[in-house]
């Protein structure tokens, strides 16, 4: 996950917003390979998916999602993007 601005900024983001509900952001995963990036949302789905996508609708960020289901239970959702988004992003928060 070197230099990448966005997904910092992201989980700083959920951080303030969770507050004391949540002390570890460990439920939030990241991958990126050459073509795409997927971020992985396991615990607290629905607010999680929601600042993740103000911040994407905001900036016009293409993005795909997926719901994960297990015995006809929703546990999590999958945002993938192309790297090129992603590199959008960062340049956009880069500080």
């Amino acid at each position: 996950m070197e230099n990448d601005v966005f997904f910092d900024y992201y989980l700083k983001s959920l951080r303030f917003y969770f507050r004391d509900r949540c002390e570890d952001i460990g439920f939030i995963k990241f991958f990126k390979d050459e073509n795409n990036c997927f971020i992985t949302i396991e615990d607290y789905v629905l607010e999680s998916f929601v600042v993740l996508s103000n911040f994407l609708s905001t900036d016009r960020i293409v993005f795909s999602c997926g719901i994960i289901y297990s015995k006809g239970v929703v546990t999590g959702v999958e945002v993938c993007m192309n790297v090129s988004e992603l590199e959008r992003l960062n340049k956009l928060y880069k500080i």
